[in-house]
C-alpha cells in the first residue's frame, strides 16, 4: 500500500545570518538561519508536532551550505566493500550442476575487476576540500543593519536586531 506521508514546514521565519562557504557553490555566500515549525503528515492531515527546527541555507542556491551536492567518497568506498565481499563469496561458492560454470567464473572475474576499477579510482581521485580550511579563508559579517529588516543591529552578547530578533554570527 502505498502511504503519503511527509513533513510540513510552516512559518519559516530568518533568525540570524553570517558569511560562509556554500559547497554546492564552490565559493564564499551569505547563510541565512531559518525557524520552521515542522509538523509529520499522513495523506496531507498534520499529525505530530515536530517543534521548531533551525537550519541554515544559501541565499544563492537555497541549500545547505555544509552539504556537498555530488557523491560522496564514502558512499564509493561502501561500493568498494560491497564489491570486494561479493568477489569473496563467488570465488568461495562451490560449482553447482544446476548453475552454469560460465556464469559463476563471469561473476567471479567481473566482480574482482570491478572491485580493482573502484579501487583505482578511489585512488587517483582528488581528496574532497575540507569545510575547515574553507571556513578560515571566510571572513565574519560585519553589516551593521539587519538585512531583513534594514533596522541598526544592537550590541549585546552578540549583534542582534530589535526588530525581528534576527543574530549576526
Amino acid at each position: 500500500m502505498f502511504i503519503v506521508h511527509g513533513i510540513y514546514k510552516f512559518k519559516p521565519k530568518p533568525v540570524g545570518f553570517r558569511n560562509d562557504y556554500c559547497l554546492t557553490c564552490g565559493t564564499e555566500r551569505r547563510s541565512v538561519r531559518v525557524r520552521t515549525f515542522n509538523v509529520w503528515h499522513v495523506f496531507w492531515i498534520p499529525l505530530i508536532p515536530l517543534g521548531f527546527w533551525n537550519k541554515w541555507l544559501c541565499t544563492a542556491c537555497k541549500r545547505d551550505p555544509h552539504v556537498h551536492p555530488g557523491t560522496r567518497r564514502s558512499f564509493k568506498w561502501a561500493g568498494l566493500v560491497v564489491l570486494v565481499m561479493l568477489a569473496g563469496i563467488f570465488w568461495l561458492m562451490p560449482p553447482d550442476p544446476d548453475f552454469s560454470a560460465a556464469w559463476l567464473w563471469l561473476f567471479r572475474i567481473g566482480a574482482t575487476v570491478g572491485a580493482v576499477l573502484v579501487f583505482v579510482h578511489l585512488m587517483k581521485s582528488p581528496p574532497d576540500a575540507r569545510l575547515k580550511d574553507k571556513l578560515k579563508m571566510v571572513s565574519p559579517a560585519s553589516e551593521t543593519a539587519c538585512p531583513f529588516c534594514g533596522m541598526p543591529l544592537m550590541v549585546a552578547q552578540a549583534y542582534y536586531c530589535p526588530g525581528c530578533g534576527a543574530v549576526r554570527y
